[in-house]
């Protein structure tokens, strides 16, 4: 039995419905995947190491685009490189290959860009092998199985889900959920401190606080 059926049968106690009469196990699966999908969001917002992977693409002499072998939600800024190299290349728009003279010129990429399929294009347009790294948002995996999946992020937010979900049980049967939302709002900071535990991003600030003038 996954820990998506072990939290919400515990939710399910808490809320008087062991017996199923107010919720199915798939309306509750529902209502699960809209509580994980604000933690992913938090998780991205705040540059969690529970929510990035790190990727590679090898690529071909005078071949610009390739279909990487991970899926992605969208890149770093500051996160993705030319194998060897001390700087990182960067995301620009498709349209931008026209400055880089894509359709005759080749050399080391410096840049890279997303096409309407998912595919990442590389400007310049390579002109041997090269491996480039990509530090990338993992996608958020759908529940879809009471009984069987688990909750992601290693257990981390297994407890803050099942009191969110409790708090979104009650108010459909239209009860007063204050109580269990301050139960939530505990076990939300006790998850977000094991999460800067585990790290965070630590995105480059640039700002011209101390420069001479605000130059």
């Amino acid at each position: 039995m996954g820990t998506v059926a072990t939290y919400s049968d515990r939710a399910r106690i808490k809320v008087n419905d062991s017996a199923r009469t107010q919720l199915l196990d798939g309306e509750v699966v529902g209502i699960l995947n809209g509580i994980i999908e604000t933690i992913y969001q938090t998780l991205v917002n705040m540059g969690s190491n529970l929510a990035y992977g790190v990727g590679t693409v090898t690529t071909v002499a005078d071949t610009i685009e390739y279909t990487p072998t991970f899926e992605f939600d969208g890149f770093w800024r500051e996160g993705n490189w030319v194998d060897g190299e001390d700087t990182y290349i960067y995301q620009v728009p498709e349209s931008d290959k026209t400055k880089w003279d894509f359709g005759s010129s080749t050399s080391q990429p410096e840049a890279f860009y997303l096409t309407e399929d998912s595919k990442i294009g590389y400007l310049w347009v390579p002109d041997k092998e090269y491996t480039i790294h990509h530090t990338y948002w993992k996608p958020l995996t759908v529940l879809t199985d009471y009984s069987a999946d688990d909750f992601p992020w290693g257990g981390i937010w297994n407890r803050a889900i099942e009191r969110l979900l409790v708090v979104e049980m009650l108010a459909i049967q239209g009860k007063d959920p204050s109580i269990h939302a301050s139960f939530a709002s505990t076990e939300w900071d006790n998850a977000l401190k094991m999460v800067y535990a585990r790290g965070i991003r630590q995105e480059k600030v640039v700002s011209n606080m101390f420069t001479v003038g605000g130059i």
